[in-house]
């Protein structure tokens, strides 16, 4: 298989609610996320194909109840384990936190400068 994963993916501890109009509502735990989408398990196996667009609402810490369910569009199907993803730009409500050791990467682009009182980052 090819890998087109583009975004960095975090493991995370929430779990979704998938809502589609004729198949009713499921629920799954999220395994990974991205800013562009994340790969579930399915609590149980459902009838889920490539391209279907769901409503998916996420739970867990730091996620509010009241957030309207975000569209989302099935890209993977394998037994129970899906991966889906966002429709819209994420962005705006969540990104995958800075590792410590990406961030690191970049600590040595500090350009000092002793006639200004501030620091430049390239």
């Amino acid at each position: 298989m090819i890998e087109r994963r583009q975004h960095r993916r975090v493991e995370v501890d929430y779990w979704a609610s998938l809502k589609h109009s004729s198949l009713g509502t499921v629920t799954a735990d999220i395994q990974e996320m991205s800013s562009s989408g994340f790969s579930l398990t399915l609590d149980k196996e459902m009838n889920f194909f490539v391209m279907m667009e769901l409503d998916v609402q996420i739970h867990g810490e730091g996620w509010d109840g009241s957030m309207p369910p975000l569209p989302m569009k099935v890209v993977r199907v394998q037994g129970r384990e899906i991966a889906l993803t966002f429709l819209d730009s994420c962005e705006d409500f969540w990104m995958p936190p800075v590792d410590e050791e990406y961030s690191l990467l970049f600590t040595d682009l500090i350009l000092y400068d002793d006639s200004d009182d501030f620091d430049i980052r390239l």
